[in-house]
Parts: structure tokens; C-alpha cells; sequence
């Protein structure tokens, strides 16, 4: 970053304010000295919910998050910011979101592995910081989050850097984990209720679990497939009675497991039908137990129940609330708000279960 030839600063103050610009790039949007309030996480202009009538409704629309534009104030009409130094920096819209979480603060925390870069969305706030480098490391392939409310941190892994970086909750980095032998490549995160992190390794084909404090718990190897691997272990999950679950893509199921180990049973199989899984990519599972997975190849989620018989679906191809293009991750929040990476429609959909 250069300053303006005309207005030249001490060297020192230059690079004081280089570091600290280009280490975390944030878009604040508002008028000052007014309150701008929030952002709604309801559309009102928008009324949708499935399965259709007669049926009673379990899903409701809330609303899409595409970027910067969902912060800014309505009199807003220019998406340039102006820079200490004088530059001048676009807004950073999402590219191809992969993974999705929330705390109980309400922030949505967005891994956009397209855009190489961690958003994190505060509606009540309306404000939207994006993260593009952990010490001194540039993101590559974000892949997975999960937000740690006890301990106040955030876990991302990226997949290139074979790494899960540990961040505060306001994204400043604080450290990095993985096994001793490192990750193959990590995917999607999970934190059970005693805080342990769960791991997806894709490439691996195992879940790896780690203490609080960074350390090596145990790993959890499939008890389906003959060799103990998982084909290619996407997401993790827990049941409502601290099952595991985890995305078994290449395999086309859920590998559901009890807290020793054992297995309980499998969710979906290979097919072309409501039921079947094609091209799996996320999964959720909320406090009553059912399970949310989405699938790139029908463009939609389905929904199950432990057991792995079908309770609903709904989603098709196309750019239009609660349709879809390429869904990736899913999280449910504490306020039972299903989040959804809508990876090639550029958004995140916000979803409410309803009773």
C-alpha cells in the first residue's frame, strides 16, 4: 500500500498502518452519529415455506446474504471505501461460500474458499468484516468452521494449508493446530458440548478429535468400510444424545455412531431419488434429532430422521429464495435457524425450523 505522493508519512507510521490494513481488510456500513439498527434476518417481502399446503409447514425462508450490500444503509449508493492512505478498496462480496456456523452472539461466520477469504456477518451490528491472511498466511482453501462460545474462538481449517487456525471472536489469530503427523487435507469442523474439535480429514479418511487445549484426543475411523476410512469424510455432526455423525460423501451416507464407537447405522445411499444422495456436501442435525444434508447434484436438502428414513426435501436448481446451486455447508443455530452455503448462487440462505 502506497501513500499519496502529496502528503507524505513518517516511515514508521507507514508501516504500523500497513500491517495492521493488511492483516484484516473491514467493511462498517452506517450513517455517523445515527443509529442504523440492525439487520432484519426475516424478509418481510418474502413469504415461503415448505413442505406446500395442505401440509403443515416445517421450513420457513428467512432471507439471502451475498456480501456488503446486505449491510449498507438504504441511502447508501456507492460501494467504494476510502482508505486511511488515500486507496480506494471494492467491496468484497461472497464468491463460492463452503462452510457456515454461528454462535449465540448471532454472528454468521462465512469460509469462502473461492474468495479465499473468512467473512463474519453481524446483523444486530449490521457489519461484515472479512479476513484474508493468519499470521502472515494467506487463506487458500478455507473448507470448515466452527465457533467455540465457551472459550470465545473460532476455528477455521483451510485444506491447502493442512492447518486449523484458532482465532478470537473477533477473527485475530491466536494459534494453529493439527495431529502430529499433520492433516491430509481438513475439511469440515464440529465442537461437541465438552469442547472438543472434531475434524474432518477428507483426504485422510479419518475424523480427528482434540482436546480444549489443542492436543490429540482420539480419531474416529469408519465402522462400515472394511479398512476402518472413511471414502471421503466431508462434515461431522452430533446427534441429540451426543451421536456421531459423519458425511461419508464418496460413500454416499451418513455413518452414525455412539459416543463409545459403536455403530448405529447408516443415513442414505447411492441413487437418483428423493431419499438417495448423488453429490452429498453438508450436514446438520438440530436438537429434535433430524438430520439436514444437502446434496450439489439434486440442489436441494433433505431431511431425515436418525434412523435414515426421509422426512422431507425441498430445493431445486435455480437462483430464486430456497432454490439452489451447488449447496455446500449447513449449521443450525441456537435459535433453530438452518444457515446454508448456496455456493455458485454467490449467497448464504437463512432458514427457520419451525415447530
Amino acid at each position: 500500500m502506497n501513500a499519496s505522493t502529496n502528503n507524505p508519512l513518517p516511515k514508521t507510521i507507514k508501516t504500523l498502518l500497513c500491517l495492521c490494513l493488511g492483516l484484516t481488510l473491514t467493511l462498517t456500513f452506517g450513517c455517523a452519529g445515527s443509529s442504523s439498527g440492525p439487520v432484519a434476518w426475516q424478509d418481510e417481502a418474502v413469504d415461503l415455506t415448505w413442505p406446500d399446503p395442505p401440509d403443515q409447514p416445517r421450513i420457513r425462508y428467512l432471507r439471502s446474504l451475498s456480501g456488503p450490500e446486505d449491510f449498507k444503509e438504504k441511502s447508501r449508493t456507492t460501494g467504494v471505501l476510502h482508505w486511511l492512505l488515500g486507496e480506494q478498496q471494492q467491496d468484497a462480496p461472497l464468491l463460492t461460500p463452503f462452510a457456515v456456523a454461528a454462535g449465540r452472539s448471532g454472528v454468521v461466520w462465512v469460509a469462502d474458499n473461492g474468495a479465499r477469504m473468512l467473512f463474519r456477518m453481524d446483523l444486530d451490528r449490521r457489519k461484515i468484516d472479512y479476513f484474508q491472511e493468519f499470521s502472515g498466511r494467506q487463506l487458500v482453501s478455507p473448507s470448515g468452521i466452527a465457533v467455540d462460545d465457551e472459550r470465545h474462538r473460532i476455528f477455521l481449517s483451510d485444506a491447502a494449508h493442512k492447518s486449523i487456525f484458532v482465532l478470537d471472536a473477533e477473527g485475530r489469530y491466536l494459534d494453529s493446530w493439527g495431529p502430529p503427523q499433520g492433516f491430509e487435507r481438513p475439511a469440515g469442523l464440529a465442537l461437541d458440548p465438552a469442547g472438543r474439535l472434531f475434524v474432518a480429514d477428507a483426504m485422510g479418511g479419518v475424523v480427528y478429535v482434540f482436546n480444549p487445549d489443542g492436543t490429540i484426543a482420539s480419531t474416529i475411523q469408519s465402522k462400515v468400510s472394511p479398512d476402518g476410512r472413511f471414502k471421503r469424510p466431508l462434515s461431522v455432526a452430533f446427534g441429540p444424545n451426543g451421536e456421531i455423525l459423519v458425511l461419508d460423501a464418496f460413500a454416499f451416507r451418513v455413518e452414525v455412531q455412539d459416543t463409545q464407537g459403536a455403530l448405529l447405522g447408516t443415513i442414505g445411499q447411492l441413487g437418483d431419488a428423493a431419499g438417495y444422495l448423488a453429490r452429498p456436501r453438508g450436514l446438520a442435525v438440530d436438537g429434535d434429532g433430524h438430520v439436514f444434508v444437502s446434496d450439489s447434484a439434486f440442489d436441494n436438502i433433505q431431511v431425515f430422521d436418525m434412523a435414515g428414513t426421509l422426512l422431507m426435501y425441498w430445493g431445486s436448481a435455480g437462483r430464486q429464495p430456497g432454490q439452489f446451486n451447488l449447496p455446500a455447508g449447513l449449521f443450525v443455530d441456537h435459535e433453530k435457524r438452518l444457515i446454508v452455503a448456496d455456493s455458485y448462487n454467490h449467497r448464504v440462505q437463512l432458514f427457520q425450523l419451525l415447530p
